[in-house]
């Protein structure tokens, strides 16, 4: 959809709860001394300028990562290290005035044997990640789209890696390509780690999609959604994030929530609304049933 501009958005609640998932995959592909690719098939611009006319028109990131960024000496050690990285990319430290992008996050936790595919259709998001990421050896920008993308990139070399698709959403279409690509390089890539983000909306759109691939996909997944709202049927608006990884790493499932609890504490001050988790593991082990979370506890209910 070539609409979409991510500078309105850059670095809001939802931002934060993909990249801190993103975040906790890469960490446990540096784990192991192979070498990892990570595709990403809707990338974006790269970096987003927190101060420009965009992003101070919605300010979204004041309640997203401006939260963390002001809280950091009371979340688990993983967002600070998270946060680090962010900082070293400010332009005018040490104020927090960008907000980096998926392909951005990756390039920053790459090591000199691993690398980074990635794919974006919007010229005008496409010349600004390139300029980003051109000058980087382990780095490919492709001007392509993501369902083209799918077919043909798959599978990459090194086969350990992950490939992360986040679209707009802007169309209803998009739920439905998002399964078939995800089927399709699934079958292609039985190695890797695959990571679909979606947004939380009134009448749950993403259902179908998600339905679909437990169908269709005999692998262990897991589902993370972080929500700001009570009850996504009545609220106008994105109410929250959602994050499906197939294939996750070993006890991702136990740290999830240990991380993100607290991060969803601050980014929803008032308690409305919760943090979700559902699994299946290896040999079916886990809970299918999204449920949320209980902080106190550290188990989830429905």
């Amino acid at each position: 959809m070539l609409s979409y501009q991510h500078d309105y958005h850059a670095g809001n609640f939802a931002d934060v709860h993909k990249h801190l998932v993103l975040w906790q995959v890469l960490q446990s592909l540096r784990g192991r001394d192979k070498p990892f690719v990570a595709l990403d098939l809707h990338a974006g611009a790269g970096g987003y300028d927190l101060t420009g006319t965009r992003a101070r028109k919605t300010a979204e990131a004041v309640t997203g990562i401006g939260r963390l960024w002001a809280a950091e000496s009371t979340l688990p050690v993983v967002v600070p290290e998270f946060l680090d990285t962010l900082r070293t990319m400010q332009p005018r430290p040490p104020r927090l005035t960008e907000y980096p992008g998926s392909p951005l996050l990756i390039q920053a936790r790459l090591r000199d044997h691993d690398r980074l595919i990635a794919c974006e259709l919007h010229p005008e998001a496409y010349e600004r990640l390139q300029a980003r990421l051109g000058g980087d050896a382990r780095c490919n920008v492709h001007k392509r789209d993501a369902r083209e993308a799918a077919r043909a990139l798959f599978p990459p070399e090194p086969r350990r890696g992950l490939a992360l698709l986040d679209p707009s959403y802007e169309r209803k279409a998009e739920y439905r390509e998002v399964a078939e690509m995800v089927t399709t390089i699934h079958r292609r890539w039985n190695t890797g780690i695959i990571l679909v983000w979606y947004p939380v909306l009134a009448g749950r759109p993403d259902h179908a999609m998600r339905e679909h691939l437990r169908a269709e996909i005999d692998a262990p997944w897991l589902i993370s959604e972080l929500r700001i709202a009570p009850d996504p049927e009545r609220h106008l608006g994105l109410a929250g994030s959602g994050m499906l990884v197939v294939r996750p790493p070993w006890q991702l499932e136990a740290r999830l929530p240990e991380v993100l609890a607290p991060v969803w504490q601050l980014l929803d001050p008032e308690g409305a609304g919760g943090l979700y988790q559902a699994a299946v593991l290896e040999n079916g082990v886990g809970d299918p049933t999204l449920r949320r979370v209980d902080i106190k506890q550290g188990t989830s209910r429905p």
